[in-house]
């Protein structure tokens, strides 16, 4: 998959003689104890909920049903990283009430539907429609919205359309121009290597800034160019306590939450033709449709962005430049040391500890009696 940090995307290069030991690897783990947080767990469900038509997969985790809302809204597109969740969640959800939808198009979604109707529109409408079902189920006026990369198109699209459902929108890796972004990271990576007199590279990276650039669309798009593009951008701008491809690989073979068919879209997923296929539609949104700056400068909510200093996916620069151009009851932009695009693998202690350090300055989202008709 295309937005990986550089020690996470050998771990997308399985070879075909490696799937039949991860199969025999995942029944021999079948029997994985539990994570020790879902022994106090008052909400630990794994279903499929009828949301815009067709049955979607689902995740809520929490100890006390009493606790906000997050919705959690993963990336890629088509990237879920649910069979994760008791890694990254563990520390959060004595807390929070997480709720981790797999959208529309991918994942066990995909495979319970087949229905792959993607835009951007129908996945808002399913956003709203699984909101007012968590608003009304746990009796709640507002939830809190939480986007990872592609997510943070839909979540700050969303939050700005419905703000009266939303407590605070959470940025995790914040998409502002995606295909900036890339030239932004390439063009960096490019300085660096110059400095280190690697002129193959300089010239490896100009050749595939000039193929990217002049791309309108994602059928326009070289795909293998784009690849090397984004390796050799990330050979250059290593994150420092970035996941290494070896544990992730280890914490989804031993999920307690992993089924066959997490790891059949795991290999769709981690193929970049086979991706760009499957979600064709909300890629183009997000590399050549999507800016931040075409939104409304102006939010009725807290906005928090949480990045790692070494996100070269979503560069780090053009979050923090876009937070000061916004306004908001409160606006915050922590910045994790080291890490990369997905901080709460990098580090999940750490990752927790900044979000609950922008969650604890919000009121609790109350509950209410009046969206029992909603």
């Amino acid at each position: 998959m295309l937005c990986l940090d550089k020690k996470q995307v050998d771990l997308y290069c399985i070879r075909p003689s490696l799937i039949v030991a991860i199969i025999l690897l995942m029944i021999s783990c079948a029997n994985t104890p539990k994570n020790k947080n879902e022994a106090i767990l008052e909400i630990n469900e794994s279903t499929f909920l009828q949301i815009g038509g067709i049955e979607q997969y689902i995740q809520i985790k929490g100890s006390n049903s009493n606790n906000p809302i997050i919705l959690w809204l993963h990336g890629g597109p088509g990237f879920p990283l649910t069979y994760l969740s008791y890694y990254y969640q563990s520390g959060l959800i004595d807390k929070y009430t997480i709720v981790s939808l797999e959208q529309r198009g991918c994942g066990r979604t995909y495979y319970r539907n087949r229905a792959n109707d993607c835009s951007i529109q129908r996945l808002l409408v399913d956003i709203d429609e699984l909101t007012d079902y968590l608003r009304k189920r746990f009796n709640k006026e507002k939830i809190i919205i939480l986007g990872q990369s592609w997510g943070t198109i839909l979540g700050i699209t969303y939050v700005q359309k419905y703000p009266e459902k939303v407590a605070a929108y959470i940025g995790v890796g914040q998409v502002v121009n995606f295909d900036e972004g890339k030239i932004y990271a390439a063009e960096t990576a490019a300085v660096v290597a110059r400095e280190h007199q690697n002129y193959k590279d300089v010239n490896e990276l100009a050749t595939c800034m000039q193929s990217f650039k002049t791309s309108k669309t994602v059928t326009d798009l070289n795909l293998a160019n784009l690849e090397r593009m984004i390796l050799k951008s990330l050979q250059y701008l290593p994150a420092e306590k970035s996941i290494s491809a070896r544990k992730q690989l280890q914490l989804g073979l031993l999920s307690p939450d992993l089924n066959l068919n997490d790891l059949r879209w795991f290999l769709i997923a981690s193929n970049t033709h086979r991706i760009f296929s499957h979600q064709s539609e909300l890629l183009q949104y997000m590399y050549f449709d999507f800016d931040v700056d075409t939104l409304i400068d102006e939010f009725k909510i807290p906005i928090y962005f949480i990045q790692g200093s070494a996100d070269w996916i979503t560069p780090t620069d053009m979050v923090t430049q876009y937070a000061g151009s916004i306004s908001a009851p409160e606006i915050k932009t922590i910045i994790l040391n080291g890490m990369g695009h997905t901080p709460f693998l990098d580090d999940p202690e750490q990752f927790g500890e900044a979000l609950e350090s922008c969650l604890s300055r919000i009121p609790v989202p109350a509950d209410s009696n009046a969206i029992q008709g909603d």
